[in-house]
């Protein structure tokens, strides 16, 4: 019997360096950013139902969400390759990753639903014709539908894979106050420090799954920017080191700090400090590997039973 539904693990993901090289002619920033992949979910559950789309997300569901967007695009496009009935969709988002806080949750779900309808309808489209569709949802949505530890170019869309990343605890935190990425770069844009990023630097410090190198690593232009916007990310960022981080930053264009602990026991640790000083938005992740989308030889980490 042929399966009408599917839950999808939405990963977020953090950004261990990003470098704005300049402004494009269209007016989007050319980037360079080493993507990670990290084991904080939303689910989304995607069911085929007679007609139309609904997207159930809280005070984010309708046609603005990504999700719905996604859908949209997918659904159109299986279309012109079908003379058969298209399928409405249902999708029910189920959020853990908060809003405005540089971790892709809204792009994440995106890739999430075109994963999850391609599996529903036999697979019509291959991996690399779903990351265009994911390129119209936004330009994380295409490195959430690949995972794992990537290089960025352009808006971040343009992907390579990296070596995986070593397996590293990371703790999250992330200040009431988000940031909006528009508000960001139109500061940014004030001061205009455009740099580069050396992958091949990169490539290095990953094959040798150092924990200690890749935390002096870390990089990313917007931080000191969104400093000033949020004074209290930059205060998150000198309490993670103070606790003994190899390294903290802030994920994309904020709000959430991470900082890279030796072990599970310091992220506990350092997560009962920071209560104390009244950040409880903390989460304790891993690092985690890409999807190895193989779209008829899934890796079954990444999907639930429904």
């Amino acid at each position: 019997m042929k399966e009408n539904s599917v839950v999808v693990l939405a990963p977020a993901k953090i950004n261990l360096a990003l470098a704005v090289n300049d402004i494009r002619a269209d007016g989007y920033h050319s980037l360079e950013t080493v993507f990670q992949s990290v084991s904080l979910f939303d689910r989304v559950e995607i069911t085929l139902q007679g007609g139309g789309i609904s997207c159930l997300c809280g005070e984010l569901s309708g046609e603005k969400n990504l999700a719905y967007q996604a859908a949209g695009l997918f659904l159109d496009e299986y279309k012109t390759r079908t003379s058969g009935a298209i399928p409405g969709v249902e999708i029910k988002i189920e959020k853990h990753i908060p809003l405005q806080a540089g971790l892709a949750g809204g792009s994440s779900d995106a890739a999430a639903v075109l994963i999850g309808l391609n599996r529903l309808l036999s697979n019509p489209f291959s991996y690399e014709h779903l990351v265009g569709l994911a390129k119209q949802c936004g330009s994380d949505t295409a490195f959430c539908l690949l995972g794992g530890t990537a290089w960025g170019e352009g808006t971040g869309s343009e992907l390579q894979e990296l070596p995986p990343a070593p397996e590293m605890d990371i703790i999250l935190v992330k200040p009431e106050q988000g940031v909006s990425t528009a508000d960001a770069y139109r500061l940014f844009d004030k001061r205009a420090e455009f740099s580069k990023l050396n992958q091949q630097r990169w490539v290095s410090v990953l094959s040798a799954a150092r924990i200690d190198t890749i935390g002096r690593m870390l990089s990313n232009d917007l931080e000191n920017i969104v400093f000033d916007l949020v004074p209290k990310i930059s205060v998150l960022k000198r309490l993670l080191l103070e606790g003994g981080c190899l390294g903290a930053l802030m994920s994309g264009s904020g709000s959430t700090m991470f900082g890279i602990v030796k072990d599970y026991s310091q992220g506990e640790k350092m997560r009962k400090v920071l209560a104390e000083k009244g950040y409880h938005q903390t989460w304790l992740v891993k690092t985690i590997g890409s999807r190895n989308i193989n779209l008829e030889k899934r890796s079954d980490f990444w999907w639930k039973d429904v």
